[in-house]
């Protein structure tokens, strides 16, 4: 089974994506950015979602470049709400900038990940940021 790892630092927001996805795909959360970083070297999934906006030392931008160094393989999708900075995240080695709530991200997953089927046909990926 083909694995997402969801980065971000609300924890309604990495459960959600964690219920919508489990049917199809082993799901793995990291709610701050170190944790982030030690889990994508162990766990090496095959698409990370990336919030940018993270609490903590360790911000968005610090794994996005973490992750492209270590793992250039591995296709990041990065989640933001500011429309000013995709082209900053773009220039960062992200695969994929998607504008909170992001409503297109199905659709995204499947076109990166097609050997795992379709995820659940219904589910929206909108939810509030606040």
């Amino acid at each position: 089974m083909r694995k997402i790892m969801i980065v971000d630092d609300e924890i309604g927001i990495t459960e959600a994506f964690e219920r919508a996805f489990r049917k199809d795909y082993a799901v793995i959360t990291a709610n701050d950015g170190q944790e982030a970083m030690e889990l994508i070297g162990k766990e090496k999934p095959d698409l990370i979602i990336l919030d940018w906006r993270l609490k903590g030392d360790v911000e968005g931008k610090d794994v996005l470049c973490f992750s492209k160094r270590e793992y250039p393989s591995i296709p990041v999708y990065v989640l933001t709400a500011s429309t000013h900075l995709e082209k900053e995240i773009r220039s960062l080695g992200a695969d994929d900038c998607l504008r909170k709530p992001c409503l297109q991200l199905k659709e995204k997953i499947n076109a990166v990940l097609p050997s795992t089927g379709s995820l659940r046909d219904g589910y929206s990926t909108g939810y509030s940021t606040t």
